[in-house]
This record gives structure tokens, C-alpha cells and sequence, in this order.
């Protein structure tokens, strides 16, 4: 039994009135819910439409319902992404990438011994990171929803992104804490301060990657 025009929009409010928030689970959600109070309809001439789309909740989302699915779908996406962006990560530590490390930690190296205050230079260079991680966020932010919905992938990149970031807090840090005690000319120092970048440069460059790789999914998928 097909339903009608009235009775989706009807079980489309009734999904919407349990706060889902991303629109991949609420598509889910509603094909599931569609073709289910069809066939409860088919099966039970005598139940009431109404009666239908309460039974159909309940017999395929069980008690954890719409908001137990939609917290099951954030929590794998999640870890998916997580192990994405952690095996992108682990790939410039392994040949070929690992050239690229290493010349960008060496020369970076290189290049703050040219200077006699590298602290300055490093901050800027860090901070020039996260201007170029901001401006990726910000071309993809219109990706972010779709019919009011949050994008559940784009959630979980944007949040992602605050690694590009994680360099700027860190040098900000040390240099709060120790900018009376340490020496910032140390080989130490210029070690660890090396080491931040090319960490960030890292986290921003796979940022890129998985943000192109996604927009194609997103464009084919959702966006079309």
C-alpha cells in the first residue's frame, strides 16, 4: 500500500519531533519508517495510520528509538573517521610520504637556526597553518547542512579540523610558561619547536585530503 503525499509529510513531522539533527540518519530513518507503515498497512487493513507509525517505530528502533540510532551513527562515523585520519597520519611516516617528513623537518630545522629569535619566527609560521586550516573550513562549511539538517560527515570533519590548531596551542603554551626560563635558541628547543610544525603541517595536509575525498562523496551522494 503506497502511502500518500499527506501521510509522509506526516511521519516527516513525526521524525523531526525527536530532535534528529543530522540529515544522513533522518533519510534513513524515513525510508525505513515508509516502507515499513506500508507493509503494517498492507498487513493490518484494520490498524489506523496513526496506530501504524507508532508500531513501526517501535518494532525498528526498539526502546533506544530515533535518537538511539542517531547517537549509533555519530559514534561510528566518528570512529571511522578517527582511524581515516589516523592511518593518513601514520602514512607520512612510511616510505614514500616519510621523504617529505623528514625534508620538512630537516629544512625547517635548518631555517630557524637562521634566525636570532626563532620563537617569532615559529609562531608566525604556525599561526600562518591555522589561517590556511581556517580558510579550508570555511569553504567547506557550506557543505554543513542540507534542508536545515546537520551533514553528519561534515560534523564530524569539522570537528577534525581543530587539529590544524593543536600546534598554535601548544607553542603558545610553552612559550607562556617558560618564555622568562627557557632558551628558545637551544637545539632542544628548536627541535621541539620543528617537531610542532611539522606535526601541524601534517594535520592540516590530511585535513585537505579527507576534506576533497568527502565533498566527492557528499556531491554524488547527498549534494545533487
Amino acid at each position: 500500500m503506497k502511502l500518500t503525499e499527506e501521510q509522509i509529510t506526516y511521519i516527516e513531522n513525526y521524525i523531526k519531533s525527536f530532535d534528529i539533527k543530522y540529515y544522513e540518519v533522518y533519510m534513513e530513518i524515513l525510508d525505513h519508517m515508509i516502507l515499513s507503515v506500508e507493509a503494517i498497512l498492507e498487513e493490518k487493513t484494520e490498524i489506523s495510520f496513526e496506530d501504524a507509525v507508532v508500531q513501526a517505530k517501535n518494532e525498528g528502533f526498539g526502546k533506544k528509538g530515533f535518537k538511539g540510532m542517531m547517537d549509533e551513527k555519530l559514534k561510528l562515523a566518528q570512529n571511522q573517521a578517527r582511524r581515516q585520519n589516523n592511518k593518513m597520519i601514520k602514512e607520512y611516516f612510511t616510505f614514500p610520504k616519510i621523504v617529505m617528513t623528514l625534508s620538512v623537518f630537516v629544512g625547517y630545522f635548518v631555517f630557524l637556526g637562521f634566525f636570532d629569535d626563532p620563537k617569532k619566527i615559529n609562531i608566525n609560521c604556525i599561526v600562518f597553518i591555522a589561517l590556511l586550516a581556517i580558510l579550508q573550513f570555511v569553504y567547506f562549511w557550506k557543505f554543513r547542512k542540507i534542508n536545515k539538517l546537520n551533514v553528519l560527515k561534515t560534523q564530524v570533519l569539522s570537528n577534525m579540523y581543530f587539529l590544524s590548531f593543536a600546534g598554535v596551542n601548544i607553542t603558545q603554551l610553552i612559550y607562556n610558561l617558560g618564555k622568562e626560563t627557557l632558551d628558545f635558541n637551544h637545539i632542544l628547543m628548536r627541535l621541539f619547536m620543528t617537531s610542532v610544525f611539522t606535526f601541524s603541517l601534517i594535520s592540516l595536509l590530511v585535513y585537505i585530503e579527507i576534506r576533497k575525498k568527502t565533498i566527492e562523496e557528499l556531491k554524488t551522494q547527498i549534494f545533487v
